[in-house]
């Protein structure tokens, strides 16, 4: 019987196309390791476990703060820790990226961040509090308090470009960047900079991305457009293994049949994505 179990919850509805759901982590092991794949960013609290890690896909190990803001991962990421361990984190989609962070993301790729370097005091007392309620519900109710709060030290500029960016990812399997320039009525060097600001990665590499977990989730989920998906996005089967182990960190088939424990509790929340109709619009389902 595996030890670890995760729990999810979806932000209210003034804060659903800012964040992800809410998830609390928790392993019993006297060692965890997982692969992650690439995802959004992370903001988190560590509430348990000793030494925990993270190498990402370009080799680079960081320690994990006890509070920390996770950047956008653009392939799949080891992480590890020693002890039973406890978390309690939200995904931060590109509109809660911009609203939080003062920070380019394309800068803050594949890296960790001390949170309270960035935010101060609050984020410790917040810490406090959800070390003090057991129930997820509360904590919840904490973290989105304190979202809301320092959310009003960013102005809200980015919201057209950002939804802009997420139509043209679900436009198609490999959408062309030039219909991203006339969708927005920028130049190609303006689009390129906000999407590295929002995203944390160039339009190219950002189709490259969705594609692969798009495909990963269809496989897994026997969407009746896998087909068509394929064909469209790929060049061959090679080519769909590569990308699919670049951004999971399995092949196609380990992805979908032997998945490890943590993405096992990651498709709970898939699923709940999926059954969701403000989940359904989002380019990572």
């Amino acid at each position: 019987m595996s030890n670890l179990t995760m729990d999810f919850r979806q932000p209210r509805a003034g804060l659903a196309d800012h964040f992800s759901f809410f998830y609390h982590f928790q392993q019993g092991d006297d060692r965890f390791e997982g692969v992650d794949r690439a995802d959004y960013a992370q903001f988190r609290f560590i509430l348990q476990g000793r030494n925990a890690r993270y190498r990402f896909v370009d080799g680079v190990e960081q320690a994990m703060p006890d509070i920390y803001i996770l950047g956008p991962t653009t392939g799949s990421s080891n992480l590890s820790c020693e002890g039973a361990a406890e978390a309690i984190g939200v995904g931060l989609m590109p509109h809660g990226w911009a609203a939080l962070v003062p920070m380019d993301a394309s800068a803050a790729a594949n890296r960790l961040f001390d949170a309270k370097d960035l935010f101060g005091n609050t984020v410790t007392e917040v810490y406090e509090k959800l070390r003090a309620t057991p129930d997820f519900d509360a904590r919840v109710a904490i973290f989105e308090e304190m979202l809301v709060a320092l959310m009003k030290r960013q102005k809200p500029v980015y919201q057209a470009f950002v939804g802009q960016v997420n139509t043209w990812l679900a436009s198609a399997a490999a959408p062309d960047i030039a219909d991203l320039v006339e969708l927005t009525g920028l130049s190609l060097r303006q689009v390129q900079r906000g999407c590295n600001r929002y995203f944390g990665s160039p339009p190219k590499e950002l189709a490259r991305k969705y594609r692969a977990l798009r495909a990963a989730v269809a496989m897994t989920h026997g969407d009746p457009d896998l087909d068509d998906l394929l064909v469209e996005g790929f060049y061959d089967q090679s080519h769909v293994i590569r990308e699919i182990k670049h951004f999971t960190g399995m092949t196609p088939r380990t992805f979908a049949e032997h998945p490890t424990e943590l993405n096992r509790e990651i498709a709970k929340r898939i699923a709940l994505e999926r059954q969701n109709p403000i989940r359904r619009s989002g380019v990572i389902t």
